[in-house]
Parts: structure tokens; C-alpha cells; sequence
């Protein structure tokens, strides 16, 4: 069962809503149509099924506590026998031109559509900007969400080992 309340992030301390219902713990994860960094569609829910699946969603992978989430988490799960997704509002191309710089080549996913962020109720608007509310959902092999973070502080970085012990605990 969806939650029914009106959810709340801050921006340094400023309360941002964040625009939808989020999926919970047991639940079905939603599929979305999201573009891959070579410029395909691709659905969400293919990346389910033969390992369970991170997905790492951040505002914008071009600032800094995004960056450092998304390789942090490159760096820990590359140990795990899980697929790692990173999922943002950044175009196919910033995020190609993030991989070059950082000299990584790691799954992004663009919801420049507004399909995922409608489907996990986590559209904000930073300042006219509609971006992803900072948040991880671990995904098991059946589909089913089995970990939810959302970030109270879009500024700060997730629980990275409250994330890890999810994933442990499979």
C-alpha cells in the first residue's frame, strides 16, 4: 500500500515537497522508460531479474555531494554482486561528459521524460529547476523493493552502510 503522506526534503535547510507518493518497502518496484547513455530507451524494469539491482538517484551528478555519492557507491558495490544504476534529470550527454572527466564508465540513466521521478514520487523544484530527490531503492531479483532512502537533506549524502547492510541482508 502507498504511503499517503505529503513527503518533505530540505535544501540547506530550506523545506522543499517532494511531488508524488513513494514506493515502500514490499512493494513492486514501479517501471519507468529512462535513456541510456548511448541514446536508447530503455525500461527500468529490464535491469530486474538475475541480480539484485541499486538504484542511486541524485539531483545532479555534476555537483559535488552528487559525484561523491555516485562514486562512492561505484567504489562499494563494485565488491557486491549487484547491478548499479544511477538515475538522474542530467542529460545523455552530461552525464557522458561526467563519465569522460571522471574516467569512469558506469550505468546512468536520464529521466529527462519525468517517467521515473512521476513513478517514484520524487520530482522537487530547486529553484525553478525540476530535479530527483537524493534517495537509493534497492530492488531484489523478483522486482520487489526491499530498501528505500530518501535523503531528508537533498545536500548531504545517503547512508552509505545502512545501504551496504540492505544488501547484506538478502
Amino acid at each position: 500500500m502507498k504511503g499517503c503522506f505529503r513527503m518533505q526534503v530540505t535544501f540547506k535547510g530550506d523545506p522543499l515537497e517532494v511531488k508524488g507518493t513513494q514506493p515502500i518497502v514490499g512493494e513492486r518496484a514501479p517501471d519507468a522508460t529512462l535513456t541510456t547513455r548511448q541514446g536508447e530507451d530503455v525500461k527500468l524494469s529490464s535491469y530486474f531479474g538475475n541480480q539484485p539491482v541499486v538504484v542511486s538517484v541524485v539531483p545532479d551528478v555534476q555537483t559535488r555531494t552528487c559525484e561523491l555519492q555516485t562514486k562512492r557507491f561505484s567504489k562499494e558495490l563494485a565488491k557486491k554482486d549487484v547491478v548499479y544504476l544511477t538515475v538522474s534529470r542530467n542529460t545523455v550527454d552530461e552525464f557522458n561528459q561526467w563519465n569522460d572527466e571522471n574516467d569512469l564508465d558506469l550505468t546512468t540513466l536520464s529521466d529527462t521524460k519525468h517517467e521515473f521521478g512521476k513513478a517514484y514520487g520524487l520530482g522537487v523544484d530547486m529553484g525553478g529547476d525540476e530535479r530527483l530527490a537524493r534517495s537509493v531503492f534497492l530492488v531484489d531479483q523478483q522486482g520487489i523493493i526491499q530498501y528505500v532512502q530518501i535523503v531528508e537533506e537533498i545536500a548531504d549524502e545517503p547512508n552509505y552502510d545502512a545501504t551496504l547492510e540492505a544488501i547484506d541482508n538478502l
